[in-house]
């Protein structure tokens, strides 16, 4: 079973940056299961529009808790979390870069901290012109891990599409979305690492598809849920569920 890693990087959002002055902070609570593997988390993360264009966001800083039944070993601990920036080159299309800063106790296991100092950066396309209520979202980017314990992991492709339609009369967004990784090149490792085992090669892929809605209690505040499936050879198959609250201003 291979442990659902820290920096398995996601933007904010595959959407537009909000107007300047405008900002975000988010609560949530999520699940993870790959049997006999299982791993839940609480963490805080907001966002920032400091000038036009310009998005700042602090992610995922929190707290995480892992189990493996067959082995009994377990971790818990403070999480790594995530630095990003975003701009609006257009009105349709965003550029972005994230870092991932690893405060999180690596003793602990990979879902907790990674100690990988760690960049995604790409681009995204989001448009609300195809059809009424519904906005389409969709990105494009890299991961570039830095060496790190005899361990460079190398660089992973990511592409991911969503598409949400706001049903007016109820004030509910379901939504749905899915995402690709590819494997750029291998990871290395020094032979005596023992967590060479979980080596990636280049080629792997992992797919992820996920649904959800989000219900706006009033203009400030949101409520939204999904449920994620995860296949492939890039840190196996799983399961994840997630729950969050937001509050704009």
């Amino acid at each position: 079973v291979a442990l659902v890693a820290a920096t398995s990087f996601a933007t904010w959002d595959y959407y537009k940056v909000p107007e300047a002055g405008k900002g975000q902070v988010k609560g949530q609570f999520k699940y993870d299961t790959d049997d006999p593997w299982s791993g839940w988390g609480i963490n805080a993360s907001a966002r920032y529009v400091v000038i036009p264009n310009l998005e700042l966001s602090l992610r995922g800083l929190g707290i995480a808790s892992w189990e493996d039944d067959d082995s009994d070993a377990d971790g818990f601990g403070i999480t790594d979390f995530t630095f990003g920036v975003r701009y609006a080159i257009m009105p349709i299309v965003n550029v972005f870069v994230d870092m991932n800063l690893p405060i999180g106790d690596e003793d602990e296991g990979t879902y907790i901290g990674t100690d990988e100092w760690g960049f995604y950066f790409g681009g995204q396309f989001t448009s609300d012109q195809f059809l009424k209520n519904l906005t389409v979202g969709a990105e494009v980017g890299t991961y570039w891990g830095f060496e790190h314990n005899d361990y460079d992991p190398g660089l992973v492709l990511t592409t991911g599409v969503e598409a949400g339609y706001f049903i007016e009369q109820i004030g509910l967004t379901p939504f749905v979305g899915s995402e690709f990784k590819y494997k750029l090149t291998d990871d290395e490792y020094d032979p005596a690492n023992k967590a060479a085992r979980w080596k990636d090669h280049q080629g792997d892929t992992q797919f992820n598809f996920w649904v959800g809605a989000a219900y706006g209690i009033n203009d400030r505040m949101t409520v939204d849920a999904q449920i994620k499936f995860r296949s492939g050879d890039i840190d196996g198959d799983a399961f994840h569920t997630e729950a969050n609250y937001t509050f704009s201003f």
